[in-house]
């Protein structure tokens, strides 16, 4: 038996468990190295979002930042952001109806406190009969009305023309003032049966009298829908309740 036999075996042995080592060696280094140079995170960035002249708190805000962090305002502005990642600096983005679109940039520290002031857009005012006055993000407001499958709503509103029963299709942008309260009367050449009717006057100062197309043989009754610019809630008003509807 050759004496140097074993050895050898041994130092083949020892090559294999090397060759095999090696790669599983380098994987680990790779999955080390997955987070890209530059990349920093941030623990944690939380916050209140204000209104920038009257220093109350915008509810219902929609706060992002990373790309993949969302969080909205509650009844006190607040909000939080955890675990966001980004590159030389992070950018919170801040959106809501009612207001202009707002950013923060956060640069590479620990947990951050940001004070995030908002400048409010013009808003809609809706008198109702009661004397009772609401404020609208303008940018919210639709009619809608119920079906038998859910909520159909819209910025448009198709109205008649009791004049001349023409048929218009009318966006609020183009609307200055609408006139009520609602009444139900006959709708002429408009349509079949009853329908609302109320006085609409366009920023043109064209000054008509319409009918609710969708209310035609009283199938539907219309509200106009809108977010509360304080609360942030959304309502649900029937015409039929409104006195008037002053857009800005």
């Amino acid at each position: 038996m050759n004496p140097a036999k074993p050895y050898r075996s041994l130092a083949v042995a020892l090559l294999v468990m090397a060759a095999i080592a090696v790669p599983a060696f380098a994987k680990n280094r790779a999955v080390g190295h997955r987070t890209p140079p530059g990349q920093f995170s941030v623990p944690l960035i939380n916050g209140t979002v204000v209104d920038n002249v009257t220093g109350q708190p915008v509810i219902g805000a929609e706060v992002s930042a990373g790309g993949n962090r969302f969080d909205a305002t509650d009844t006190q502005g607040r909000f939080d952001l955890k675990s966001v990642t980004g590159f030389g600096t992070i950018v919170v983005t801040v959106a809501r109806s009612g207001y202009q679109p707002t950013t923060a940039s956060v640069t590479p520290t620990g947990a951050t406190t940001l004070t995030i002031r908002m400048t409010s857009t013009p808003t809609t005012t809706v008198r109702l009969v009661t004397g009772e006055t609401k404020v609208l993000d303008t940018e919210s407001i639709k009619f809608g009305y119920p079906v038998f499958t859910g909520y159909v709503e819209s910025e448009s509103e198709d109205f008649c023309k009791i004049t001349d029963s023409t048929q218009v299709t009318i966006h609020r942008s183009q609307m200055a003032k609408v006139t009520g309260p609602a009444q139900t009367v006959s709708a002429g050449a408009c349509c079949t049966g009853n329908a609302q009717k109320m006085t609409l006057t366009l920023k043109t100062g064209e000054v008509m009298e319409v009918i609710f197309t969708d209310t035609c043989q009283e199938r539907y009754k219309v509200d106009v829908d809108g977010r509360l610019h304080v609360s942030g809630q959304f309502e649900h008003i029937p015409i039929e309740n409104i006195a008037e509807i002053v857009f800005p």
